[in-house]
């Protein structure tokens, strides 16, 4: 059975057992600042489990992209550690179902679709579970003896919180497989492969030990399909599994020699890639942009090794043909993602060019151990992760001092850290607003509570600083990129200013400002109203990016995809994926499309449909936004439809003009368009004539100081030939005497050209026959007729005067004497 086969088995499964089949969330969590990546199928559902929001169905199942750091560095070494893998699981958050139909689901599952033979299932539980025991024997046909107490089988969230014992469904791959013993058991050794854990959440760990019940016990299971996937395929390794071979089998192809740690780990290592880049993100030192660059960098490393004659770029389509058919996305996006591959890979090129020359100088100074610092070095400096340092000393057989390089690292890096513990003390307790603010811009509503520094209090007097939380609100909470409203409540005794409007919880809208007048009270009711005419800038804005991703995938490419945004009232930033700048033909082609969309005057259609219904309709779904079941789909006249939750103008002609003031780069393969759209517009296209027209004016100004220079320079030239007229059509000179006749005299030039002019008058007075010497300031030029040549050369005449160069008939340079010392210097030459 192909992998294909058993995710959407499992999935079927579940759906005719009344579940809602979800799909997979981004690997970028949603408001959990707790995690960098999505690790776990249940994590994207912690809010229904911690009862903050409710769920779409009582039942759920999922097979969600899940992506584990810690396992980096054994890629390739093992034969079942992956850094992206997929998590199959069935879910009941609130209790619809427990252990007695989690356990029976299970066995009916692996037994009779996926038929694997009983004899070679075994299961664990934990020895305080004789409920999930009772039930393993009377509610499946499992051998009794085959269900095993093992303490390790207990999970928990953290030291405090949702937590329970759970089961393990194991897969016997028989003695050979492991130590050899008749009595062995599962987690004894590698013959018992665990592939399904199912996750009981029944009580809540106190912070004093104790363990009441949840009120709501939960389902959480998880099989790992890549596990599933070897034992159903028959292979050791899940390497040897459909998900890898024709990754690998690429990567052996077209490499120079075949070592199977490095195939493995490139084929791990762009697949992770692909899906992290897919999901939104970018290399970088920090976070989860440092969790890609260390896959991109190692599989180059790694690349090396083997002589992949191909850039790691061109293995990522051969992920895109295992993978692309249940994630189409990666279709979509996989000529963005190998250019951020190979962008990456090119800068780890020469940072390990440059690099390596410093790594063998510290190698053959400190045999046998990397010193920390020199580990550093080779990262703050040279960009080498120090996974990379040790990865080349450990195929040298030399060891890091890891302690001495984390020391380096601390007393390099001044790290400024926040306390910032949870502002509210229980998100579930905070009450949920209806938002009314699609079609009201004002709203008669009772205030339900009242925050100050995170608790609740009755009253807020004057000049106080609190969050309110009304029942219904016209207020928009900062989401999507769009920043939230501003306004006014008015209540009896009291007006309350509006400063912010933000979401600490789904359903959940903070209303956050000042008490100016008065007081208000929990239980009193307010007239609450938004700024409006702030709203319309922000709502004129926001339609405006819809218009521009529209644009820019119509010029660019589909690949063009929205990758985030901010709009305000002032101004908007559209951030989107493609590697290079945008050329200005490009550029206003993209302004010219949406300017046009406005002037057509689209309509704004708004309608709500089932997600899959959505995306099947083309409308575009957004990176890193979560979105329910139902969505709110955004068109303007057909042209453009977007699944999205902001507020946006009844019909294009409101945006008015749209102005794009600047393209540039925000991060490899990022760019970033910033622009302004009606009276924001306006205002900039002013400015921009303000500021033309000042500069026009000091350019006037400039141009007519230089032409009044120009005119003074004219008049003096033309007294001069007046005078040389004067005096019979030549300069005046005094002839020296010597074995030529020369000329030396210092005048008044106006640079290096009215110097030789003067050299020129000066020759010509001569007779055309003679030496010319002239001076002026700090610039001298020598000039000799060329019936002397060669016996009188310009070069040999110049050193009384300075450095300088040219031919034997004419030099120029600067001079380094007075001229007279310089003229006398001259005459014992021409004696």
């Amino acid at each position: 059975m192909n992998s294909n086969a058993i995710r959407s088995g499992f999935l079927d499964y579940f759906a005719s057992r009344d579940h809602l089949i979800l799909p997979s969330a981004p690997l970028i969590p949603e408001r959990d600042p707790t995690t960098l990546l999505i690790s776990a199928g249940m994590q994207p559902l912690k809010p229904y489990f911690q009862g903050v929001s409710e769920p779409p169905a009582p039942r759920l199942a999922s097979s969600q992209k899940s992506f584990r750091t810690g396992d980096i560095d054994e890629v390739g070494k093992t034969d079942r550690h992956q850094t992206f893998f997929e998590m199959l699981g069935n879910f009941a958050p609130t209790g619809d179902y427990f252990k007695e139909g989690a356990i029976p689901f299970a066995w009916e599952l692996v037994t009779e679709v996926f038929r694997l033979p009983k004899e070679r299932l075994r299961v664990t539980i934990h020895p305080t579970d004789d409920e999930a025991d009772e039930f393993w024997k009377t509610l499946t046909d499992i051998r009794p003896q085959w269900v095993y107490r093992n303490p390790e089988n207990w999970w928990a969230a953290g030291a405090t919180g949702p937590c329970g014992p759970d089961s393990e469904i194991w897969y016997d791959r028989g003695p050979g497989s492991g130590c050899g013993k008749d009595d062995c058991q599962p987690d004894h050794c590698e013959r018992f492969l665990e592939f399904w854990n199912l996750v009981f959440m029944q009580f809540d760990q106190q912070a004093d030990g104790s363990r009441p019940a949840l009120p709501r016990p939960g389902i959480d299971t998880g099989m790992g399909l890549e596990r599933m996937s070897s034992i159903l395929q028959g292979v050791d390794s899940t390497f040897d599994t459909d998900l890898f071979t024709p990754i690998t089998a690429f990567v052996r192809a077209n490499s120079e020699r075949s070592i199977q740690q490095s195939e493995r780990l490139i084929a791990d290592h762009v697949r992770g890639a692909s899906f992290l880049i897919g999901d939104g993100v970018v290399p970088g030192t920090e976070g989860r942009g440092y969790v890609l660059r260390r896959l991109i960098r190692r599989s180059a490393h790694h690349a090396r090794r083997i002589g992949l004659r191909t850039g790691i770029q061109e293995v990522v389509g051969a992920v895109v043909e295992v993978m692309g058919e249940p994630y189409p996305e990666l279709i979509e996006r996989q000529t963005y993602i190998e250019g951020i591959v190979a962008g990456e890979a090119e800068r780890f090129a020469r940072s390990l060019e440059q690099g390596m020359e410093v790594f063998e100088q510290v190698v053959a100074t400190n045999p046998g151990r990397i010193p920390g610092e020199d580990a550093f070095r080779l990262h703050d400096t040279f960009g080498f992760p120090v996974e990379l340092t040790r990865e080349l000393a450990e195929e040298r057989g030399l060891e890091l001092d890891q302690p001495g390089f984390e020391a380096a690292m601390a007393g390099q890096r001044l790290i400024s850290r926040k306390n910032t513990g949870q502002r509210w003390p229980d998100l579930k307790a905070l009450p949920r607003s209806e938002f009314v603010g699609y079609e009201e811009t004002a709203a008669e509503s009772a205030i339900v509570a009242i925050f100050k520094a995170g608790q609740a209090v009755e009253v807020a007097a004057e000049g106080e600083q609190v969050e309110v939380f009304l029942q219904r609100t016209p207020f928009y909470a900062e989401s999507g990129g769009q920043v939230g409203d501003t306004g006014v409540m008015t209540a009896a005794g009291g007006r309350f200013r509006v400063e912010d409007t933000h979401q600490p919880a789904e359903g959940v809208i903070a209303h956050a400002g000042t008490v100016e007048v008065g007081s208000i009270r929990t239980g009193e009711v307010v007239r609450a109203e938004i700024d409006q005419a702030r709203r319309n800038l922000i709502a004129g804005h926001h339609s405006a990016t819809h218009l521009v991703h529209k644009a820019l995938r119509t010029v660019l490419g589909e690949g063009a995809v929205q990758r985030g945004s901010y709009v305000g009232p002032t101004h908007t930033t559209f951030d989107f994926a493609f590697n290079r700048a945008l050329e200005a033909d490009e550029l206003r082609r993209v302004s010219r499309m949406v300017n046009e969309q406005v002037r057509n005057a689209l309509p704004l259609e708004v309608s709500h449909k089932p997600l899959s219904e959505a995306r099947g309709s083309g409308a575009m779904a957004l990176f890193g936004e979560k979105y329910g079941d139902i969505v709110r789909v955004v068109c303007f006249g057909g042209w453009t439809c977007e699944l999205c939750g902001g507020t946006h103008v009844r019909n294009t002609a409101a945006i008015g003009h749209v102005l794009i003031t600047r393209e540039s780069s925000v991060g490899a393969g990022l760019r970033r368009i910033e622009m302004v759209a009606g009276l924001a517009a306006e205002l900039a296209v002013e400015e921009r004539a303000d500021r033309l027209q000042a500069r026009l004016e000091a350019v006037t100004n400039d141009l007519g100081a230089q032409l009044k220079a120009a005119q003074k320079k004219v008049e003096k030239l033309q007294e001069d030939l007046r005078q040389a007229q004067m005096g019979g059509g030549r300069t005046a000179v005094s002839i020296r005497e010597g074995r030529v006749p020369w000329v030396a005299e210092e005048v008044a030039a106006d640079g290096a050209d009215d110097l030789r002019g003067w050299a020129d008058r000066y020759l010509d007075a001569l007779g055309g026959r003679g030496v010319a010497i002239v001076t002026a300031g700090s610039q001298y030029v020598i000039k000799v007729s060329r019936d002397l040549l060669p016996d009188v050369d310009a070069n040999r005449l110049k050193e009384p005067l300075g450095p300088g160069g040219g031919s034997p008939q004419l030099v120029q340079g600067r001079l380094h004497a007075r001229p007279e010392e310089a003229f006398a210097a001259l005459a014992e030459l021409l004696r």
